[in-house]
């Protein structure tokens, strides 16, 4: 039961992605200049900093579009990881949080770091670009269509503040042996 927990996450796409290494800088006031000093061919800036990637087609070969325009599917978000924007929305009630988690059998060379995503988040990105999860290639990686990625598991938050409280009886009864 526990294997079939949650919602299993489908590619919308066929595509082969590879690692892509990436350099945080802070653009100042030439972003050019500061993506050349870094030896990379493209500077995406984002929210609080810049990240200069070298220039790799599968960044740039999907795309979809928005009230805002057209946007990437995919875009570098540090660390080595990449934000892949699915094409759907996920609306949650207020107080609970989707877990992202890898796949025990997923796409090998393809890591999804396990992230909890707030109802104010959702919320968020279906406002924006819809909804994404945080990928990592670790080597070139071909995923098909329809092809399973990561699995989205539906948490109150009451389950994300649970505690628990252990007594230990065998070192009570010594130390009672002891007294």
């Amino acid at each position: 039961m526990g294997q079939e927990l949650g919602w299993r996450i489908p590619s919308p796409i066929d595509v082969t992605l590879n690692p892509l290494e990436q350099t945080e800088i802070d653009p100042g006031d030439d972003p050019r200049a500061a993506a050349q000093s870094a030896a990379r061919g493209e500077l995406w800036t984002r929210e609080r900093s810049a990240l200069a990637v070298d220039r790799t087609n599968w960044l740039h070969l999907y795309q979809f579009h928005t009230e805002a325009g057209w946007e990437n599917m995919f875009l570098p978000n540090g660390a080595g990881s990449v934000e892949w924007h699915l094409g759907w929305n996920a609306e949650i009630p207020r107080g609970y949080f989707l877990l992202v988690t890898p796949l025990e059998t997923g796409p090998e060379g393809l890591e999804i770091p396990t992230g909890v995503i707030s109802s104010t988040v959702c919320g968020r990105m279906s406002a924006g670009q819809g909804f994404g999860i945080a990928i990592r290639p670790t080597r070139s990686v071909t995923i098909a269509r329809g092809q399973h990625i990561a699995r989205l598991i539906l948490l109150h938050a009451d389950s994300l503040q649970a505690t628990s409280t252990t007594e230990n009886t065998d070192m009570a009864a010594a130390g009672e042996a002891g007294a």
